[in-house]
């Protein structure tokens, strides 16, 4: 009997032993995955938010386009520099929610977009029937997104937070068969909220319209901001000024005289004015309509180029015409606001 409660003894006691260790590796499991909970959780904090272009030390836009393509003929200097201009312009605000490898990024450019970042290459086929590869992932504390195909040469962009979050670091790489370098851009954010809030599409997002904590314009708004917002507003009006075929009101947004009109130089207001008047005339409707333009200043002359895709169509009593181009305007800064120097097409789409 003796012997079988040393026996009973040392099993129960191996139990216990066993029970005991297997309770602490447990909790030392659940310690860790706690660990790494947080570690995640702050990882994502670090990247969640709404920031706002620090443009006093982010790379001008204008040196770093004309240096890279200061060797290229002056054709292809005057394409380059505007399709780069359109290309590389960076937006005011950026929207950026993470949750482990799923990234949602909006911009006051461009709309709420989510992917997983994680390396592998998505093939796609744009609007046009064209193939574009695209990529995503993290490495370190870094977001690269890869692109290419389509209209585009290839792009990478990278995505880095800086102090705990506060401060993002973004750089464009793009590599074009006729520069021999990629042109490198570089933008810094800094953040204004810690949430991510996505209807900044369009224009800005200042705290009058949000119930979320966002600092007032007067803090954060640079004189860029106003003048992006002017410039929106000339290009609608403007459209909306074709489109009701209000000549008086249209003539109004151009310069005594246009450096080029097309393929003309040197056009006086009055012959724009007439030659609008003459597709009035023609047409029973016209119906203009502009995408988002993208706008590069140049504060030294106090002029903006802007660019973007425009979709119209014309219809008489016995034809119906319609296309896409895209197009650009160039604006003047007066003391009546911004005027237009210079309209052409750039491209035309179909």
């Amino acid at each position: 009997m003796a012997v079988l409660k040393s026996v009973v003894f040392v099993l129960l006691a191996f139990v216990l032993f066993v029970a005991n260790t297997v309770m602490q590796a447990q909790q030392q499991q659940q310690r860790t995955d706690g660990q790494s909970y947080h570690r995640v959780l702050s990882a994502d904090s670090r990247w969640t938010g709404v920031y706002r272009i620090d443009i006093a030390s982010s790379d001008k836009l204008y040196p770093v386009i004309a240096g890279a393509t200061s060797n290229l003929p002056f054709g292809e200097q005057q394409r380059f520099f505007i399709d780069l201009a359109a290309r590389l312009t960076p937006p005011d605000l950026l929207a950026i929610e993470r949750r482990g490898r799923s990234i949602t990024i909006a911009s006051s450019r461009a709309p709420r977009i989510t992917f997983e970042a994680d390396g592998t290459t998505h093939t796609e086929r744009d609007q046009r029937g064209r193939v574009v590869r695209t990529s995503a992932s993290l490495n370190g504390a870094q977001l690269i997104v890869n692109s290419s195909g389509g209209t585009h040469d290839k792009f990478v962009v990278t995505f880095e937070p800086e102090s705990q979050g506060d401060r993002l670091r973004v750089v464009r790489r793009i590599y074009a068969e006729e520069l021999n370098q990629p042109i490198i851009i570089q933008s810094f954010y800094n953040r204004i909220s810690e949430v991510a809030q996505w209807s900044i599409y369009g224009e800005p997002q200042t705290a009058s319209n949000s119930n979320t904590s966002i600092p007032a314009p007067d803090a954060l708004t640079k004189p860029v901001d106003d003048e992006v917002r002017n410039l929106r507003r000339a290009l609608d009006e403007w459209v909306a000024s074709t489109n009701t075929r209000d000549i008086d009101r249209l003539t109004t947004f151009y310069m005594t005289t246009l450096k080029a009109y097309y393929l003309t130089r040197n056009v006086r207001r009055s012959v724009v004015r007439q030659d609008k008047l003459s597709s009035f005339r023609r047409a029973d409707v016209i119906n203009v309509r502009a995408d988002e333009p993208e706008i590069l200043f140049s504060h030294a002359t106090g002029t903006a180029i802007m660019r973007f895709r425009k979709n119209y169509v014309t219809e008489t009593r016995s034809r119906k015409k319609s296309g896409e181009v895209i197009q650009e305007l160039r604006w003047q800064k007066t003391r009546e606001g911004w005027k237009i120097i210079s309209e052409r097409d750039v491209r035309v789409i179909r």
